[in-house]
């Protein structure tokens, strides 16, 4: 999921949005809002992740590798919505495989925004893993397709953003099969510097790669999105 920038005061009390549940998970905030435009919101730590009207998000997420015939093992790193999650078994994952950190949000999504992810939870194609995120890429093991919907920032603050940055995607390389094709959400597109600092990465792990704007209906800017192939496994 994505972090928009957190304005001073929570967006879903500027707009007066209805807030149908207020909880605090192990690990984060967790607000579902509802708005007349947007429906139903997901915040996390008072930051807006996604709506029932985002649906050019996840397909933004999933569209690259739709494109390039890597919907058959998907990996979803963070997503814990289900959106992405749908929109890949929609778009024809073979299995698809979601691991996030926190359980609350799973289930708070399964029961306020089923117009987000549906019956994806329960798919044939899906399964659903409570876990470190970032530990799974460590893994060994291979997909045709990798997901990136995590934060941009580093969790350990001894890290700098760069390297943070960077070993995500030297990771995400390692585990894609031949062909294989990575997608990430990134940033905000008025964050000209964190977008540079993701384009070098990207040039400096893979040899394809693109980067994208998109128009979210609920974002107050257009957002950042990525694709990248053939990584660059001895860099």
């Amino acid at each position: 999921m994505a972090t928009p920038l957190r304005p001073t005061t929570p967006e879903y009390i500027q707009h007066n949005q209805q807030v149908l549940e207020d909880r605090h998970s192990d690990f984060q905030h967790i607000v579902i809002a509802e708005d007349p435009d947007y429906g139903r919101l997901l915040y996390l730590d008072d930051d807006l992740q996604i709506s029932e009207a985002d649906q050019p998000y996840n397909q933004a997420m999933v569209d690259p590798l739709a494109r390039h015939g890597s919907l058959g093992r998907v990996l979803i790193l963070g997503g814990g919505d289900g959106g992405v999650l749908r929109e890949a078994i929609s778009r024809g994952a073979r299995e698809a495989i979601l691991v996030d950190i926190d359980r609350a949000v799973i289930d708070l999504c399964r029961r306020y925004l089923p117009q987000l992810c549906g019956d994806a939870f329960d798919a044939p194609q899906a399964r659903v893993v409570v876990d470190d995120a970032l530990a799974w890429l460590h893994r060994e093991d291979e997909y045709d397709g990798i997901i990136y919907d995590l934060t941009m920032e580093p969790f350990s603050p001894d890290q700098s953003r760069t390297r943070f940055i960077d070993q995500v995607l030297a990771h995400a390389g390692r585990r894609l099969r031949p062909g294989g094709t990575f997608s990430m959400q990134c940033c905000g597109a008025n964050e000209p510097a964190l977008r540079e600092e993701i384009r070098q990465g990207l040039a400096r792990r893979f040899r394809t790669w693109e980067d994208t704007t998109v128009s979210i209906p609920s974002y107050d800017v257009d957002w950042v999105f990525a694709w990248a192939r053939h990584p660059r496994l001895g860099a």
